[in-house]
């Protein structure tokens, strides 16, 4: 099918989600949501990790990690953080103690709190724990110590790395934290950093978005925008983690987004639902008005048609489709472009190399696979071949005895039995290959990426938290895929049941009222059928072809002949159900094609083995639900059917409930309320199909209903009663679309060799003597 006609199919089918945009737009948000929620679910188990890990504490220098030591030395020797280091040294050191501010007094603390208070105060006192007599001391040394180690301390500041102490090495990187929380989140933050309580003092995600600053991760920027509006994230704890506000905000949030990621997935699948569900009613509502409009429902009603099938195996196809366009394939797509995002943000070496190794197995096992399966279905095929020969040998047991073959079949079995074992093995093999081949790549890829992730973490490139959450991550990333590769299966059906849907829904109506149609007063004089031609919609195959004849009004007639298609395609003609190919059908001079539908209709009255009864109450299917029609003149109509005693037996009278396809009743009763059906409405033409195999107790029933209803109509018999036939006034027989012979019955038996032939093979009957 072309690919350019699919996507133009079901863009259109997807046009009808606009008559429920609200909920349309509600799903994507829902689906785009839903997959945002999973990888927040993902960044709270990295928190959590690294907690667990680190405990919350910010790590001294001896703590730090090769990698992390080099990265601070780098930054320590850079020429643009060294100059702005000594310029601020220098701008604090011209100021006296009471002109810095709390931010330049804190780090002035950290680095100089052995000269500033030389009484044994520990380090781990902050400033605002100091007394009023320790501050003034700190005020005086400072002014000591600016005036006396000025020039010394800022030839300090610029050396080198190599060339610091180890005690200024700590000092360093003390000052580097207390950079780092100012930068990020805010100089009360940074105030937490003290030398002597690194190992004493929980602080929650600031050992976190420190050790990322030095690391220069991406999501350092996130880390401190979080701690900067969440303190809870970052308060002290005193050791008690069983109330840590740390950690219970972090279960207190994944529970949150749990609970929202529920709410936001039922909420999508109940907008897909709605608009899908609103689109193709909408489908199917279109293509039950434009099937009345075509004629091959018509002709094709007595099985099953093009529009059953398109209202509901496609239309369901297509809303199978639409639904998973606004859930699976919109909402995994962009599930898996976070999870890749959010493994690259916490390593992109590491991300890369499993993403380009998946690509590797998939590809090499993929090929490898598709050529060993493909061994494997053929030898299958052989293997039931030989089945197949198998059982042959075991059918022809007579033959074998009778011939005495006894030897030569049972060598002839045993050969059969060897190949089938071979193709078996191979079958078997070839899928154990294919498996195994994908199996064994994916594992050395798994252990050849865990080597790494482990040198990455000895080396201190990524820590264990992080490579726990960016696994997590990268295997999350099958399931979108899973998903989204296993729906393109409905979208392909979808898409293909929509060009069906199209092309039907565009295909022009067969059956059409003219503008100005004139009004059929009546049937007074009769009916007359002028070199009617008829091809079948859709196939073309000639139904009828140059059919000439004339109906006098309140006579019987009949149409005989082979082909039950031919004769039910003549009697659709008359209350234009179709119109023919060529020439005309008139009723008294008004040619059918320029008088209007409801004037025809109105005056034609069918009874029909393929539509005798409906799913609904008797009094319905009698009265069709018109409101016209009051419940006296339906008993009426039933009782001159010979329908009302039957009728009244049933659990709940006229208002029973008919089964569907009316499998409550039998064929003579739902026969019974169809000429009921038709009796109510009084018509001038009556056209009935007779039932065949009548009970005998039935048949009186019938023919007195008809003997009441029928003198003064016009009727038009499909016979199946030889009583019928001996009864209609002319008979027409059609034979390959043409009226082969018409006549009463004793002629047509004398006259017609066909006719006679026919009547034979339906009746059993003998050649009645004329």
């Amino acid at each position: 099918m072309d690919r350019d006609a699919e996507r133009t199919a079901f863009a259109w089918a997807c046009s009808y989600l606009g008559y429920k945009a609200g909920a349309k737009w509600l799903a994507y948000l829902s689906a785009t949501a839903t997959g945002f929620l999973y990888v927040c679910l993902l960044v709270l188990l990295g928190l959590f990790a690294d907690l667990m890990v680190h405990r919350g504490q910010l790590p001294s220098y001896r703590e730090l990690s090769p990698a992390d030591k080099e990265r601070l030395q780098d930054y320590w020797d850079a020429e643009a953080v060294r100059t702005q280091r000594v310029s601020r040294w220098e701008e604090w050191l011209k100021a006296k103690w009471s002109a810095l501010d709390p931010a330049a007094q804190t780090a002035i603390w950290i680095q100089t709190a052995d000269a500033l208070l030389p009484s044994g105060k520990p380090l781990s006192t902050t400033l605002g724990e100091l007394s009023d007599e320790e501050r003034k001391t700190v005020e005086q040394n400072w002014d000591r110590f600016r005036q006396e180690r000025h020039t010394a301390w800022l030839e300090e500041l610029g050396k080198p790395w190599s060339e610091l102490s180890s005690e200024l090495h700590e000092r360093a990187w003390v000052e580097y934290m207390h950079e780092a929380l100012e930068k990020r989140i805010s100089p009360e933050v940074a105030e937490v950093v003290q030398t002597a309580a690194l190992q004493e003092t929980q602080h929650g995600v600031l050992s976190l978005v420190v050790r990322s600053d030095l690391q220069g991760r991406l999501q350092t920027g996130l880390l401190g925008w979080l701690a900067r509006w969440n303190t809870w994230m970052w308060r002290d704890t005193s050791q008690n983690l069983i109330v840590s506000p740390y950690l219970i905000g972090l279960f207190v949030l994944a529970l949150v987004v749990v609970l929202v990621r529920a709410a936001f997935k039922l909420l999508m699948y109940a907008m897909a639902a709605q608009a899908a569900t609103e689109a193709t009613t909408r489908l199917r509502r279109a293509v039950y008005h434009h099937s009345f409009r075509l004629g091959t429902l018509a002709i094709r009603a007595l099985g099953p048609s093009e529009a059953v099938t398109i209202f509901t195996r496609h239309v369901e196809a297509v809303h199978d489709a639409l639904f998973a366009r606004l859930t699976v394939m919109y909402r995994e797509p962009f599930k898996f472009i976070l999870l890749l995002l959010f493994a690259l943000v916490v390593d992109p070496f590491l991300a890369l190399a499993c993403v380009l190794c998946a690509l590797l197995v998939w590809m090499l096992g993929g090929q490898v696979t598709v050529y060993f399966r493909r061994q494997g279905q053929e030898a299958t095929n052989r293997a039931s071949e030989r089945l197949t020969l198998i059982r042959e040998s075991l059918m022809m047991m007579r033959l074998v005895k009778c011939y005495m073959m006894e030897l030569f079949n049972q060598r002839r079995v045993e050969r059969q039995l060897s190949k089938y074992a071979e193709a078996q093995m191979k079958s078997y093999r070839g899928a154990a290959i294919a498996r195994m081949v994908l199996i064994l790549l994916g594992s050395i890829a798994a252990l050849v990426l865990l080597y790494a992730a482990g040198v990455i973490v000895l080396w201190g490139k990524v820590g264990v938290a992080s490579l726990l959450a960016m696994a997590t991550g990268l295997i999350s990333l099958y399931s979108p895929l899973q998903n989204w590769l296993a729906h393109r299966k409905k979208m392909r059906r979808g898409r293909e049941a929509a060009v069906q849907i199209h092309r039907f829904l565009e295909r022009k109506s067969e059956v059409s009222q003219v503008v100005g149609a004139e009004f059929l007063p009546g049937i007074d004089n009769r009916i007359e059928f002028d070199n009617v031609t008829l091809r079948e919609p859709g196939s073309g195959r000639v139904l009828l072809q140059n059919v000439t004849l004339t109906i006098p009004a309140g006579k019987k007639v009949g149409l005989v002949g082979a082909d039950d298609l031919e004769k039910h395609a003549f009697i659709y003609l008359i209350p234009r159900l179709l119109d023919p190919t060529s020439g005309e059908i008139r009723i008294d001079e008004h040619n059918l094609r320029w008088v209007t539908l409801d004037s025809l209709r109105d005056k034609i009255g069918t009874v029909l083995l393929h539509n005798l009864v409906f799913h609904d109450t008797v009094a319905n299917n009698i009265g069709c639900g018109a409101e016209s029609y009051s419940l006296q003149q339906i008993v009426e109509a039933a009782k001159i059917a010979r329908a009302h005693q039957f009728i009244l037996k049933l659990p709940k009278g006229y208002e029973t409930v008919i089964g569907e396809l009316g499998h409550s009743l039998n064929a003579a009763e739902q026969y019974r309320i169809a000429l009921a059906r038709a009796i109510l409405r009084d018509p001038a033409l009556m056209i009935i199909e007779e039932l065949d195999n009548l009970d005998e107790e039935v048949k009186p029933l019938i023919d007195d209903a008809l003997a009441r209803f029928l003198p003064g109509r016009t009727v038009i018999f499909l016979p199946h009663r030889v009583s019928t036939i001996r009864s209609c006034d002319k008979l027409f027989l059609l034979h390959k679309g043409r009226v082969e012979a018409a006549g009463q019955h004793k002629e047509l038996l004398s006259q017609s060799p066909l006719y006679k032939h026919l009547h034979y093979m339906e009746f059993n009957e003998m050649t009645e003597q004329v």
